[in-house]
């Protein structure tokens, strides 16, 4: 039993910490390439990673709270992506924000 037991513990711990290093990949992924398209500077990149990591976090925690209920996990969801747009507009700016979409839109 105390085997199973630990088992299960290296189990969870195993998929928390793998994860962990895909949001931080993802994160770091999407401020590459907003840095690229908008040509941030070093701060205005830090803030765009800390925003995403933030928004992965909580996209798997929801995703993992909601799973069986699907309108909840929806409109959870969309209050995470509608922070995220204010938070990346009130540190990028109108002009960039706008310019990201242009170039997401294509």
């Amino acid at each position: 039993m105390k085997k199973i037991s630990l088992l299960l513990f290296l189990m969870v711990l195993a998929t928390n910490v793998y994860s962990q290093n895909t949001n931080e990949d993802r994160a770091i992924k999407i401020t590459n390439e907003m840095s690229e398209v908008l040509s941030l500077d070093d701060d205005e990149k830090e803030k765009v990673y800390e925003i995403q990591l933030k928004r992965f976090h909580e996209v798997a925690i929801i995703r993992s709270t909601y799973a069986e209920d699907l309108e909840t996990k929806k409109a959870e969801l969309k209050k995470v992506y509608n922070r995220l747009s204010g938070k990346l507009k009130s540190a990028l700016g109108k002009d960039k924000m706008k310019e990201w979409r242009t170039y997401k839109q294509k």
